[in-house]
């Protein structure tokens, strides 16, 4: 028991520096009739700890895909690296599985895999955080990953008011997530222009804005989370290839 509350707290610990995971995780896809864009996007992720990272989406073929983010800030030793894999089908996302590591200064590394039952409506987490959520009768609590498939699929269809059902990963709870179209904005990447639809997340009363880019099939370019301690952002630096 001792150990287990150990790793919770270490859990905790290392999400004080890496707790914007959960927004960096979005990717671009088309309507079910249509293929899925691969892609590579050099990402600059501004917290306590910053961090420069590439984000590449491909596919498996049969419906499946892959998507992993590389993270690091080689002067302090930082790294969080994120792989996905998931089948896209009738316009709905099926997670397979989501697993992360994240390696902080001074707090070592900790790794963990969820991996989805749809059979039997289970989610499982395995490694240094070990727990087992029912989500029978619910809507499928999503990963970081496959719930940037879910808003970006909501914004497409034209939704401006949505909830989501999240996972925390460390504790293996359910949560809804509130989603609202604010507005519009164009910004800029390497001197190109892109217009871009705003939304406000608001979850465990905090808010955080996402802006996704509508001539990039709706990208998710950039997310402020402002908090009461400090400003996290997750901003585009590159289009590396779209497509």
């Amino acid at each position: 028991m001792g150990q287990s509350i150990r790793k919770e707290s270490f859990m905790k610990n290392l999400n004080k520096y890496f707790l914007s995971i959960v927004f960096i995780s979005f990717v671009a896809f088309l309507s079910s009739s249509e293929n899925i864009y691969e892609y590579k996007i050099r990402f600059k992720i501004k917290n306590v700890i910053s961090l420069d990272g590439i984000k590449e989406l491909t596919s498996k073929g049969n419906d499946t895909y892959h998507i992993i983010f590389t993270g690091k800030n080689r002067m302090l030793n930082a790294e969080l690296n994120q792989e996905a894999e998931f089948k896209y089908l009738n316009s709905k996302v099926f997670p397979k599985y989501y697993s992360q590591k994240i390696k902080v200064p001074l707090r070592g590394v900790l790794k963990q895999t969820i991996e989805y039952d749809f059979k039997n409506q289970k989610i499982a987490s395995t490694g240094d955080v070990n727990w087992v959520v029912d989500f029978l009768g619910e809507s499928t609590p999503l990963d970081p990953v496959s719930s940037g498939f879910q808003i970006r699929e909501n914004v497409k269809k034209g939704l401006t008011n949505f909830d989501i059902n999240l996972i925390r990963l460390d504790e293996g709870t359910i949560y809804k997530s509130s989603y609202s179209v604010i507005g519009e904005e164009v910004l800029e990447i390497k001197d190109t222009k892109y217009p871009c639809i705003v939304l406000e997340r608001i979850a465990n009363e905090r808010k955080a804005l996402y802006y996704v880019a509508k001539t990039l099939d709706f990208i998710l370019i950039k997310v402020e989370d402002d908090r009461k301690e400090r400003i996290i952002s997750i901003e585009a630096e590159k289009i590396l290839s779209f497509g």
